[in-house]
């Protein structure tokens, strides 16, 4: 796109809002609302006033509530520049002032990192096949709700995601059975070098 395009569209926007302020300007009766002349048939109707009670006015309040002066504000010099000093009011707390530094605070200890030795993965692994299986058997009753009120397209839905945790699970079990035997040796390994 080249530089003159870009001027092209504002360039037409701003004529066409000068041309429609031309005409709003210099079109003759647009400020004009309809004259007497145009309409020579219109007379004016009297004023009903019989169907309309009269209405009193609202009595002004004849207390005026009391106005309450602001608190004179004072310009302050201070150490550490100028600021603007309020009177207290009535109910008003003084804020505690603010402590340059203070206390750090006390966070909980860090424990230290467990190492992920055969044994800990084991446990991890444990957990998970645990809560999987869980997830299994709920899954199995919500297929067989839907299976029971006739939702095909669920209960297809649901066996689907029971064959894909089953095929996890039992790799959970294969994998948790080798740590098992891995932990072991480790465990032995290191009761061996206790002694």
């Amino acid at each position: 796109m080249n530089n003159r395009s870009r001027f092209i569209p504002p360039l037409a926007a701003g004529l066409l809002l000068g041309a429609a302020l031309a005409l709003r300007l210099f079109w003759p009766g647009w400020e004009e609302g309809p004259s007497e002349k145009d309409s020579p048939g219109v007379t004016e109707l009297p004023a009903v006033s019989t169907l309309v009670p009269p209405v009193s006015p609202v009595p002004a309040p004849t207390k005026p509530e009391p106005v309450t002066a602001r608190p004179r504000m004072e310009v302050a010099e201070g150490p550490q520049g100028r600021g603007t000093v309020v009177p207290l009011g009535p109910g008003d707390e003084v804020p505690e002032p603010e402590v340059a530094n203070p206390l750090p605070q006390q966070n909980d200890p860090i424990e230290p990192e467990k190492p992920q030795t055969a044994a800990w993965r084991q446990g991890k692994l444990e957990r998970i096949t645990e809560l999987l299986g869980r997830d299994l058997e709920r899954l199995e009753q919500e297929q067989k709700e839907a299976e029971s009120r006739g939702d095909e397209e669920e209960a297809r839905r649901l066996k689907v995601q029971l064959t894909r945790h089953r095929e996890r699970l039992g790799r959970l079990r294969e994998e948790t059975a080798a740590l098992a035997k891995t932990a072991q040796q480790e465990e032995q390994s290191a009761s061996a070098q206790a002694h």
